[in-house]
């Protein structure tokens, strides 16, 4: 069989055995990345491989062999980055295609590079399936002139160049970008080098191994390049720290802190967190990534969160003035805030806490209350009192007393 790069030949083993060693951990965690280069042509890719494997927070780089298998979605799940590139037909172009997109919505990273995103009329060289028909690709397939060339222009502010200083490469293609992709790089010769979609980045150079007695027809920064897709576009740490556990529970998106305060998220998902305040507590707000009373991050990177609660007590026994026939309640706060009393048989009072401390709300008597306490001596108030800390949300407590008037 003929590769792309047209004076090459390939033999293709007639033996269907698939050669790769499982992941014996599920998805890594951010810094500890797992990557696997799915090859296409048999020819083991040991230049990149090795390339790949001494960028900093890379924890293993396995391979597996296209030409003879179709890898599983569940083998692939063990992998935060899926490096594909074929200079010959997978062993089944469709079933690798479907595997590929199943992998993608799992919150899988993708890096094509060519021939992946070679047109070659007739046969396909890249995956074809559901990855192809759903839209997965940045690149649509085009010709493959094969002509020697460097990095020309580029967004410098992109996270997939940075530390990239260099890439050359003697076998590309020529594709368009596709509808949705966002192009990253050119060559120096104006073609489309390098674009991304959803966690899809293709780059149109080929990158296999000449074989050990030839020097490689491509050179530059592209272990760097394909380990920034997967630190931008693969999963996200997101961290939540809790200033007072005895106050409450920040819960959501995988996180309940208290105990769990991290979770490992799908790029760009949206993770809304929710602040639960224990009895004799108010929720403060969060800071950090998030603000305010409320949170929901999209996890376009990692992300840290502060969550804090504040204390919020009413006092046993209010003090009574027996000749007025009223009463003090005093409430200890934990920060700034409003106070609201409030309730069928009292008057409302709200009061302003400008720090921690201990405040003070009257305790008045109103409609039928009032009337007992004038008739009979002694009125049973039951009302609500609510702690709104500064930035926070409300909390409340209720709370019953007597209030008795001298004869």
């Amino acid at each position: 069989m003929l590769t792309n790069r047209s004076f090459r030949i390939m033999l293709v083993p007639l033996a269907l055995l698939v050669l790769f060693a499982f992941p014996s951990l599920a998805s890594a965690s951010p810094g500890a990345y797992r990557v696997v280069i799915v090859q296409a042509d048999c020819e083991p890719p040991l230049t990149l491989r090795d390339q790949i494997a001494t960028i900093p927070g890379v924890a293993i780089v396995d391979e597996f062999k296209g030409c003879e298998g179709t890898p599983t979605a569940a083998f692939l799940e063990g992998y935060d980055l899926v490096v594909s590139q074929s200079d010959s037909e997978y062993e089944s172009n469709i079933a690798y295609g479907n595997v590929l997109a199943d992998y993608v919505d799992s919150g899988g990273v993708v890096v094509q590079y060519a021939y992946d995103n070679w047109d070659g009329g007739e046969i396909s060289n890249g995956p074809t399936g559901r990855f192809a028909s759903g839209g997965y690709e940045p690149f649509i397939p085009g010709p493959n002139p094969n002509s020697l060339t460097t990095l020309g222009t580029f967004d410098a502010t992109s996270p997939l160049m940075q530390g990239v200083a260099k890439l050359e490469a003697q076998f590309n293609t020529d594709p368009a970008l596709a509808p949705g992709a966002t192009l990253v790089a050119k060559w120096a010769d104006g073609r489309n080098a390098i674009a991304y979609k959803g966690r899809v980045v293709s780059i149109s150079a080929y990158t296999g191994d000449n074989g050990p007695k030839e020097p490689e027809d491509w050179s530059g920064d592209f272990g760097r390049l394909t380990v920034n897709a997967v630190r931008w576009l693969g999963r996200q740490t997101l961290t939540v720290t809790n200033s007072n556990p005895a106050g409450g529970t920040i819960s959501g998106s995988g996180i309940s802190c208290g105990s769990t305060c991290s979770a490992v998220l799908i790029f760009q998902s949206s993770a809304p967190l929710t602040a639960t305040a224990n009895k004799g507590f108010a929720f403060a707000g969060y800071s950090g990534a998030c603000t305010g009373p409320s949170c929901t991050l999209t996890m376009d990177a990692p992300k840290a969160v502060t969550a804090s609660f504040e204390t919020f007590k009413l006092a046993k026994k209010p003090g009574r003035n027996k000749k007025r026939g009223t009463g003090v309640l005093k409430v200890t706060v934990g920060g700034p805030g409003t106070l609201l009393l409030k309730g069928k048989t009292v008057k409302r009072q709200t009061k302003t806490a400008g720090a921690a401390g201990v405040i003070k709300l009257p305790l008045i008597a109103k409609a039928k209350a009032r009337k007992a306490l004038k008739n009979t001596g002694k009125a049973k108030l039951k009302f609500e009192v609510s702690f709104t800390p500064s930035g926070g949300i409300a909390a409340a407590q209720t709370k019953s007393v007597v209030l008795k008037r001298s004869s």
